[in-house]
């Protein structure tokens, strides 16, 4: 089949009539000369030209063979002639320019497909938002650099401008910059006006148009200022100088919204009886102000209300005071001891502690009350922290006793603390050593005793040196006026 279709050759199908050429001729005669040279040795030079000459010869017979043997032609049947097609080379050429032409549209359409693939369009970014930008940016696989610059007309994170224009390609993978705002520049100074003479939709407009975005403009209700009207001014940084203020200065500027009226349109519950958690959630439910007052009661339990101002069925309105007085159970009071003695306020029971003393007192007789350190009456509670009541009562005036040969010298400190000082008389004495028969540092003289004295008063006591023989066995009655005194101390009888 190979050997038909072989006859069908541009060489041999050409329109004309082919001769027989010697390659149709049986392989044993065309190919007899060939057996027939003989080799040449490879080391004579004049062969290996000789040689080199025949083959260049043998090409070109065997060209000059071929060409002749392109213009013959025959067909399939040796010697039959045959008749091709005219137009067949030009169908050819047309085939060829046609794969060519698709060819190369192909290659365009491939690379138009990979630049569209690879390239995305840029949207026009100004006055956007920076995150839409960041957004496309990530959707796109477009990295995006962001400068920022202060910008009065724009506000904080709106671009500004883009290096790659709109509409414009730009690869994926590629930089994208963008330049956004940071808003109007924080260290301009600022003129502030007078606040004090402007209304609040004015201070507003002020702001808005300067874009001093650090000054809070604050509305409030005050009852003393009209609506619209200038109240105050603070700055943050109390030592601000205003004349040079600065946009990045934060300064608080108050507006009065007038005396706030609410309606008197909330009706008041009964909660005699009912907890004061109850009371309190009422009140914080409809904005009152809320006040609680604790009162004694014998008949309502602890933290239980008691009464309420206003009553059930009044009307209130926002902001006004409801009052609940809560009890603290039952009072416990502070007895009033004046009327009662010493030995009865020292076995009486109290839950209130009670410490009674006594004390000398020259106007007051033995016996009677003379003070109590909490008032009688007050009244205190469970929860409350009870005082001890200090209460005194009288032991009327100091009575000096006889102390001669029942003491001695060192028992003086003690005792005069004991019986004077500590109750409120202060007795001072000195003393003095005299020659006696008695042990010595008794106590054998006194200047007073067995006698009322006052509250502060002096007195002297004479002390045995012991030098003396034998022993007295009975006070003496006076004291000689010219007994040997060798040395006096003054001592307090506190000591």
């Amino acid at each position: 089949m190979s050997d038909f279709l072989s006859n069908f050759s541009p060489d041999k199908y050409d329109g004309k009539k082919q001769e027989p050429t010697p390659q149709d001729k049986p392989e044993t005669q065309t190919q007899a000369p060939a057996q027939e040279e003989m080799p040449v040795p490879a080391n004579d030079p004049e062969t290996t030209g000789s040689r080199r000459g025949s083959k260049s010869n043998g090409r070109r017979e065997a060209k000059d063979e071929e060409q002749a043997s392109n213009k013959q032609s025959v067909s399939r049947f040796g010697q039959e002639e045959t008749e091709f097609d005219p137009t067949y080379k030009k169908r050819k050429r047309k085939k060829i320019f046609i794969i060519a032409a698709l060819s190369l549209l192909l290659a365009v359409v491939i690379g138009i497909v990979y630049y569209q693939m690879t390239h995305v369009t840029v949207p026009d970014f100004k006055a956007s938002n920076l995150s839409d930008a960041r957004t496309w940016g990530n959707e796109e696989g477009v990295t995006l650099k962001v400068e920022q610059v202060y910008d009065f007309a724009l506000d904080t994170n709106q671009i500004i401008d883009q290096d790659v224009a709109a509409d414009k390609k730009i690869k994926k993978g590629a930089t994208l910059t963008v330049t956004a705002s940071l808003g109007p520049d924080p260290e301009e100074h600022l003129t502030l006006p007078d606040f004090a003479e402007m209304e609040t939709a004015a201070a507003k407009q002020w702001i808005e148009d300067n874009k001093a975005e650090n000054i809070s403009l604050i509305e409030q209700f005050d009852d003393t200022v009209k609506a619209d009207a200038f109240i105050k001014q603070e700055a943050n940084n109390k030592e601000l100088d205003l004349t040079a203020y600065r946009r990045k200065d934060r300064l608080s500027v108050y507006y009065s919204k007038g005396k706030e009226v609410f309606e008197k349109n909330i009706e008041v519950t009964d909660f005699t009886g009912k907890t004061k958690a109850e009371a309190a959630e009422w009140a914080k439910k409809n904005e009152l102000t809320y006040k609680e007052e604790a009162v004694f009661s014998d008949n309502v339990a602890v933290d239980l209300v008691v009464s309420q101002e206003p009553v059930k069925g009044s009307k209130l309105a926002k902001k006004d005071t409801f009052l609940v007085k809560v009890s603290k159970g039952e009072a416990m009071t502070v007895p009033d001891f004046s009327q009662y003695t010493i030995e009865e306020a020292q076995g009486l029971e109290s839950k209130i502690p009670a410490q009674v003393s006594t004390i000398y007192a020259t106007n007051v007789s033995y016996g009677s009350f003379i003070s109590q350190s909490v008032e009688a009456g007050k009244e205190y509670g469970e929860g409350d922290n009870l005082p001890t009541v200090q209460v005194v009562y009288s032991l009327g005036q100091p009575y000096l006793k006889d102390i001669r040969l029942q003491a001695t010298e060192g028992d003086l400190p003690k005792l005069f603390f004991d019986e004077y000082k500590s109750k409120g008389a202060y007795i001072y004495y000195d003393i003095y050593y005299v020659d006696s028969a008695e042990p010595k540092g008794t106590v054998v003289e006194m200047s007073r005793y067995g006698e009322f004295i006052p509250l502060e008063t002096w007195i002297t006591i004479g002390i045995s040196r012991g030098n003396l023989q034998g022993a007295a066995t009975t006070v003496p009655e006076e004291t000689p006026a010219d007994a040997a005194v060798e040395e006096t101390d003054t001592v307090d009888s506190g000591e």
